[in-house]
């Protein structure tokens, strides 16, 4: 099997999981803020927006559209303000 039939075989893979855990009705930069914010959770409860804007999910993402991305996912409820000051959250859904 090649590698691009292995690629195509985990992004269905990825697909079920997303809509299992409610990650199909936000925006593909969306998805990955959220992915960058369980990824950094293991390393402390609250998430820090430094470590959110150097992610390895959102190299390629702008500052302005990280924010915008945050703003909707604490809208949605998938994230929150955690409530001890600015630049820091907590994942709501998992």
């Amino acid at each position: 099997m090649s590698s691009l039939t292995h690629l195509a075989k985990l992004r269905g893979l990825m697909l079920d999981m997303e809509s299992e855990v409610g990650l199909t009705d936000v925006s593909h930069l969306e998805r990955d803020v959220m992915l960058a914010c369980v990824e950094l959770k293991d390393a402390a409860p609250i998430v820090k927006t430094k470590d959110i804007l150097a992610h390895r999910f959102l190299k390629s993402s702008s500052r302005p559209s990280i924010f915008r991305a945050l703003k909707s996912l604490i809208d949605q409820d998938h994230l929150a303000y955690n409530g001890k000051g600015r630049g820091g959250y907590i994942i709501q859904s998992q």
